[in-house]
């Protein structure tokens, strides 16, 4: 192979590299997202929770589990038709990564965790 050969084979494992360098840390906290959100669903089964007390309880798993993406903002927590207790939550956000110049990586992430049983 020729140096410019070696050169091209180059900027494209570095063009790449790039990319992977940006895009792993926006999965993995979308992963402790989901996994927080799966501890939730068997919380608001096994417990009766308030609004208030649900989002605590998940901005506090939030906080420990380095989760910085995810803001009160994008979070919707709904209760139930006939109980005051939460049996859903929302979480809707978009992460925004730069890449090169004036051009961003952006990933949007949509996890919802419904108790409530559907009766047709």
């Amino acid at each position: 192979m020729t140096l410019i050969g070696w050169v091209i084979v180059l900027a494209l494992i570095g063009f790449f590299a790039t990319i992977a360098i940006r895009l792993v840390p926006m999965y993995q906290e979308y992963y402790g997202v989901l996994q927080i959100m799966n501890d939730m669903k068997i919380e608001l089964r096994n417990n009766k929770l308030t609004k208030n007390e649900a989002q605590t309880l998940l901005m506090r798993r939030f906080n420990i589990g380095y989760i910085e993406s995810v803001k009160k903002e994008n979070i919707e927590i709904s209760r139930g038709k006939n109980t005051s207790y939460v049996t859903k939550i929302v979480i809707d956000y978009e992460v925004r990564k730069p890449f090169m110049a004036h051009i961003d990586l952006i990933g949007h992430f949509h996890k919802e965790v419904d108790i409530e049983s559907k009766k047709l």
